[in-house]
């Protein structure tokens, strides 16, 4: 099992169910420890169903976990009631509460920086572009304006060279498709990027404009084995109005436009695949301003909406068949 993998299970399953269960354990103990308890695991499930990526589990289960949570507290209180002493005993019955307690602030600081993220900040120059892809179920998998939701902010305070190269990329959306069960494949993380819902899914011009730059040739890697050699993998970059916007990852030879061919919005581009530094199949599209120079995706990064719809980690978008 990759790291990626123990990590999932980590945090999107063991975690949260030994949250739950903690309840039951500190139920006899003091008020306090339950008190806490209760506040420190439902801080850190809210917190993980706004900042985790819910591909594997999908995105549905976070809101089981809460729901667990609510039913387990009540059946505690009415079997047991509420601990007729408040304090605990000795220096023992104080590590506990100790620990959910920072628990519970921790959950809280990332649930307030994944709510702020969940729109563009006041004055922020914001683009509207076309959806990008056809009908379908899909589920953004990084985007919106923290930190702890977009994980293309990595780039937004570069530290090296390449980290420059690609400041752009800083506000970028990535998504992938999900069936009626929000699974992106068959199976927990398949190896064939073929498998993935999104894989081979025609990707449209966001909006007119002219070819800066396409690339194509890069193969299709098996998930979730990467290629650093280019990141953006086969892509296609538009110069609309004023900004640059990258379609990226795409299938290897499904590049449809030449550079310097002008395109209407709406107008295929290429497929999706899981070509340059993409762990599994999914269509990443950011906006940024054209560089004076450097690198032609090194420009300051800008926010976009999608329809009219600010796209942030877990959303769904349902695009159905006309």
């Amino acid at each position: 099992m990759a790291m990626l993998d123990l990590i999932t299970v980590a945090l999107q399953i063991i975690l949260p169910l030994v949250l739950i269960a903690s309840v039951v354990l500190l139920a006899g103990k003091s008020g306090l420890e339950l008190a806490v308890c209760v506040f420190g695991a439902g801080s850190a499930l809210l917190a993980l169903l706004l900042v985790a990526v819910w591909m594997v589990p999908p995105w549905w289960v976070p809101y089981v976990y809460l729901g667990l949570l609510i039913v387990t507290v009540a059946r505690v209180i009415r079997r047991k009631g509420i601990p007729a002493r408040w304090w605990p005993q000795n220096w023992r019955g104080w590590v506990l509460p100790s620990l959910f307690f920072l628990l519970g602030i921790w959950g809280a600081a990332m649930t307030t920086d994944a709510l702020k993220g969940r729109q563009a900040p006041p004055g922020s120059d914001v683009l509207d572009l076309a959806f990008p892809l056809g009908p379908g179920n899909y589920l953004v998998a990084s985007g919106g304006a923290s930190e702890s939701i977009n994980g293309h902010f990595l780039t937004l305070n570069p530290r090296t060279d390449r980290q420059r190269a690609y400041r752009g990329q800083s506000y970028a959306v990535d998504l992938i498709e999900v069936d009626s069960w929000g699974l992106r494949a068959t199976g927990w993380r398949p190896s064939d990027p073929t498998a993935y819902l999104i894989f081979g899914k025609p990707v449209f011009a966001p909006c007119d404009g002219e070819v800066l730059r396409m690339y194509d040739g890069m193969p299709d890697m098996e998930v979730p084995v990467t290629d650093t050699s280019r990141l953006e993998g086969n892509h296609v970059v538009l110069k609309c109005g004023n900004k640059a916007i990258l379609v990226a990852h795409l299938r290897q030879g499904s590049v449809r436009v030449a550079q310097g061919a002008r395109v209407r919005t709406g107008e295929q581009v290429g497929e999706v695949g899981n070509s340059g530094q993409s762990t599994e199949p999914h269509l990443h599209i950011h906006a940024q301003e054209l560089p004076e120079s450097g690198p032609l995706l090194s420009g300051d990064p800008v926010y976009l909406r999608l329809d009219g719809r600010f796209p942030v980690r877990n959303a769904r978008l349902e695009y159905p068949e006309p």
